[in-house]
């Protein structure tokens, strides 16, 4: 189907102007089937009209809209003049490789990479008072986008260098885009800094982007040129945890190879890598000669400490082996709230979500999977396992994003309807699954006992369902590859604020380790994709939400709040809204 076409059509209907008879023969004449185009029909009813309200609407407390039984944690902490000290963190999980281009979850990024390496655009994360998402060019200072939306002129900050003495000019930048590249689908040879392994892990952004050509205009002016439009060029620029758009120097590679990028870690932030003992720690130290003293580091180093064992977390914490910790248990937090601790935390990007398997056949009556999704307490487990430090997701798109809306709701908990879906879909007497979950990882929360609340709550209805649980690293091979028949779901904590992310879970050809295939679905993340004007782009990513809580083939289940617990010689700690942090604000009382 024309993309355009099914825009003017979707909009239409919506605001009115062609009727629903109508749209089913615009959508049928222009390629989709009848069954594809009632089932975004039904999106469309079941979304109130209207855009999405902005993420600066969101309150500076942790507590967001859309759900309940949120405790209210502060954004940050004390807040003073002042500088230095060396500030200890507790990280729940090591760090993968510190290669900008390769390194993998949250927690690689939001400690060393995003400190040690820029990308030519961010996001404003130090704001206590709201959530704004307002995008910052960084080392560009501005960014022009072509009418049509197929070229994007990047003007670099003139005169920054690398801290290596490396020129941080248009070559780098082109060298570092086809380092993870891969031109060999436009008939070209790639470069010899090309790896064919960040081009894997890169691939879920440069593919989409349709990239041709990435011209360097002049020293301090980068041009890209693209296939057609991508509405989200700029905003999924921003996005890691599949590798990032960090920027590294080159002459790094020269001297020592692709293994040297990771073991030399060198960018133009704020930090600059010191030392690393593998399953310990990780420790940066102040750049002193960052090429914007205004927004130069308060602190003299920070020390990311590995503690996976969350009770040592705690313990270090409480015996001043740390200043703070992330991932903390819910059920401590009070008592470290009365020893003095600032528990900090905020609405961001996580979604805990399942992906149901179309390889297992009891998932392919809608009935069965709106059943299992009716049969999840998700408020319960929220307010009750989680302690208020998550809340209940309402649908699949990033709370931070433009396109978040929670008049985009996906039906709410009602065990007697679901058993009521199960006996009318003849499964009176329920069936057994499979669920794969891991024990731990980035961002997963309590991952077993929130699959155990979810099995015992399933259980009610009649699904039996049985864990199959394995280490985060073999567990993120599994997943990967997809689910193989015999395994009934699995589960992952991801999101993003670039509305892009729903075609991760969502696209037929994304992440689909379910195999599905949604009919509509791809047609509608189209549209957003493509949509010169970010209203419309909004409405065709809403409604491509509302078609998965039409057929469910992703389940979203919480929003992770994401606590940190820090102590209060801490200064100017602001939590962050997205999955890394800047620290270029804190500095530690002695």
């Amino acid at each position: 189907m024309q993309q355009r076409e099914l825009e003017d059509a979707v909009a239409g209907v919506l605001t009115g102007r062609i009727t629903r008879r109508q749209f089913m023969g615009r959508a049928v004449a222009a390629g989709l089937t009848v069954s594809a185009a009632g089932a975004i029909l039904a999106a469309c009813s079941n979304k109130t009209t209207g855009s999405a309200a902005p993420a600066s609407a969101a309150p500076a407390s942790a507590a967001p809209s859309g759900g309940t039984g949120a405790a209210s944690f502060p954004v940050s902490g004390p807040t003073g003049d002042g500088s230095g000290g060396t500030l200890i963190l507790g990280q729940e999980s090591d760090m993968d490789v510190l290669d900008p281009a390769l390194g993998v979850g949250a927690v690689t990024w939001r400690t060393v990479l995003y400190q040690v390496y820029e990308s030519l655009a961010t996001r404003e994360l130090n704001n206590p008072d709201g959530i704004s998402g307002k995008i910052i060019p960084n080392i560009t200072d501005s960014i022009d986008q072509s009418p049509d939306g197929t070229a994007y002129t990047f003007h670099l900050h003139p005169g920054i260098s690398f801290t290596d003495g490396t020129p941080f000019d248009g070559d780098a930048v082109k060298w570092n885009v086809e380092r993870q590249w891969d031109q060999s689908s436009l008939g070209r040879t790639n470069p010899p800094q090309f790896d064919p392994n960040a081009a894997g892990v890169r691939a879920w952004f440069w593919g989409p982007s349709k990239l041709k050509n990435i011209v360097v205009v002049d020293k301090n002016t980068v041009r890209f040129e693209l296939g057609g439009p991508f509405s989200e060029f700029v905003g999924g620029m921003i996005e890691a945890g599949l590798g990032t758009m960090g920027i590294s120097s080159p002459s790094i590679w020269q001297k020592y190879g692709t293994p040297g990028i990771a073991e030399h870690p060198t960018g133009t932030g704020p930090f600059i890598f010191d030392s690393r003992q593998q399953g310990e720690h990780v420790t940066i130290a102040k750049n002193p000669s960052y090429w914007d003293p205004t927004r130069a580091a308060k602190l003299d180093k920070i020390v990311f400490k590995v503690l996976p064992d969350v009770a040592t977390r705690v313990q270090a914490l409480r015996a001043g082996e740390v200043h703070g910790i992330f991932a903390p248990p819910p059920s401590e937090l009070d008592s470290l709230q009365k020893a003095g601790f600032i528990v900090t935390a905020r609405v961001n990007p996580h979604l805990w979500y399942l992906a149901l398997n179309a390889l297992e056949p009891y998932w392919a009556d809608k009935r069965v999977r709106q059943a299992f999704w009716l049969s999840i307490d998700r408020e319960g487990m929220a307010q009750n396992l989680l302690k208020g430090t998550s809340v209940a997701a309402i649908n699949m798109t990033g709370r931070t994003s433009a396109a978040y809306s929670d008049k985009v709701r996906y039906p709410d908990y009602d065990p007697a309807k679901a058993k009521q879906l199960l006996a009318d879909a003849g499964f009176a007497g329920g069936f057994d699954t499979v669920f794969q979950i891991p024990t731990g990882g980035s961002g997963e929360v309590l991952p077993v006992p929130m699959a155990e609340w979810i099995a015992d709550n399933a259980a009610k209805v009649g699904i039996r369902i049985k864990l199959q649980t394995s280490e985060w690293i073999t567990y993120l091979h599994d997943w990967g590859a997809g689910m193989k028949a015999g395994i009934g779901m699995n589960q992952m904590s991801w999101g993003m604020t670039s509305p892009y992310w729903l075609n991760l879970p969502l696209r037929s050809n994304g992440f689909n380790v379910g195999h599905t295939k949604i009919e509509g679905m791809d047609a509608l993340l189209d549209a957003g994709n493509q949509a010169l004007n970010p209203a419309t782009a909004a409405e065709s990513y809403q409604l491509a939400d509302a078609l998965n809580g039409q057929e469910l083939w992703a389940l979203p289940i919480i929003n992770d709040l994401a606590p940190v617990v820090i102590s209060p010689k801490v200064m100017n700690f602001v939590h962050t809204p997205d999955w890394w942090w800047d620290y270029r604000n804190v500095w530690v009382k002695s």
